[in-house]
């Protein structure tokens, strides 16, 4: 006999999905109705999240920025981010792509990267003045620092990344017992990181099931990426320390523009509005690109402090204004990716620095910076260039 139907309280509209109409979704809440309820519940997790860290986003303006922030070195050290991850991910690549391991279980991706780069700079902006200006001037301190942000980085990565596959693996088992409730999304999360410190141990603490990458310890960081001899083990294992410590670090995952991304991503690409506002869904080739510009964005340190919400749609919006699956104008566009973020409500401050960003960006798309994405194989030392400075 056919099971009772399920009551939501999200209104459903049948007519609107493909799906109405086949007989095994008949008496069923539509598919993407659930999708769009879940990615918006989604969304609204990370924006809170993104607003409780919110203190260290600082909104600086050009006379502070220089005074903290090397943007040369910075510009050059998230390159060398770009390059040593993904020799890594070449290096593990069968392990990475393996059968038996969650393939969204990698800490030798991008997301590493934003994750580093977060650490780098919201450590640094943390600092009193007069420290930060060491790390401006001392080239060994900040490479010093640079290097512990990207072993911390992965680490940090891998851990989010592991939380979410089990968040993944416990929804999909309470939708095969048929519960119509969601864990929630972000909100299983833990907030205590454990073993942060221990950055000598070859893999971390978490790798299980859903990992078996092991991350690099500090020794073979130093090893690979060819760094100076002024800086050894001891010095990294120490200044992980002082960072796991500091009112800086994390407590929770970190939120990326990425993160913001793979909510709206989907199979296709698609533009519309529903009865709450506007949806939109990125395909993979649109994903992809509105992931590599913002992996362009991460290299413009005049983009520090900006909420990663607003770098996501930015980036998405200019994404979309590429693709040759939508054919909208470039201010509907616009708004229709802020109200897919953002809600209902508009914010005229938020819009503004959206549009802020994204003229950044098309400067940044014109000075022809490299691509993050580029798999030519590299040098992957890790040197602060003194040429070009």
């Amino acid at each position: 006999p056919a099971a009772a139907p399920v009551r939501n309280k999200t209104r459903i509209i049948i007519t609107s999905c493909p799906l109405a109409n086949d007989v095994h979704n008949v008496r069923r809440p539509c598919l993407k109705e659930k999708t769009m309820t879940s990615s918006r519940s989604t969304v609204d997790e990370l924006l809170e999240r993104e607003l409780r860290r919110e203190s260290f986003w600082v909104e600086t303006d050009e006379s502070v920025a220089p005074t903290r922030l090397n943007a040369v070195w910075r510009r050059k050290v998230v390159h060398w981010y770009f390059t040593l991850v993904a020799a890594l991910q070449r290096q593990h690549s069968s392990t990475v792509q393996s059968p038996g391991g969650d393939p969204s279980v990698n800490p030798f991706s991008r997301y590493s990267v934003h994750v580093t780069a977060s650490l780098l700079d919201n450590y640094l902006m943390s600092l009193p003045s007069e420290r930060a200006i060491r790390f401006n001037h001392d080239r060994p301190a900040y490479q010093l620092l640079a290097t512990t942000c990207l072993l911390l980085g992965m680490r940090l990565a891998q851990h989010d990344q592991i939380k979410e596959a089990r968040q993944r693996e416990a929804s999909t088992k309470q939708q095969e017992r048929g519960l119509n409730e969601s864990p929630g999304g972000l909100k299983r999360a833990k907030t205590h990181r454990t073993n942060m410190n221990e950055a000598s141990a070859s893999t971390s603490s978490l790798a299980d099931s859903n990992s078996r990458v092991a991350i690099p310890n500090a020794a073979t960081i130093l090893r690979i990426s060819a760094a100076p001899k002024s800086i050894s083990e001891q010095h990294i294992l120490s200044m992980v320390r002082e960072m796991t410590s500091s009112r800086s670090f994390p407590r929770s995952k970190v939120v990326t523009a990425l993160d913001f991304i793979h909510v709206l991503s989907g199979t296709d690409t698609h533009v519309s509005d529903s009865g709450d506002g506007s949806t939109i869904s990125l395909g993979p080739d649109d994903a992809e690109e509105a992931c590599r510009l913002a992996d362009v964005l991460l290299r413009d340190a005049s983009v520090l402090g900006r909420r990663p919400s607003l770098v996501a749609c930015a980036v998405i919006t200019i994404a979309l204004s590429r693709s040759n699956r939508v054919n909208l104008n470039m201010a509907s566009l616009r708004d229709k990716v802020y109200h897919s973020v953002y809600g209902n409500a508009d914010d005229t401050d938020l819009q503004f620095s959206i549009r802020k960003i994204e003229s950044k960006l098309f400067r940044s798309i014109q000075v022809g910076l490299p691509s993050p994405g580029d798999r030519q194989v590299v040098r992957t030392t890790h040197l602060i260039p003194l040429e070009d400075e």
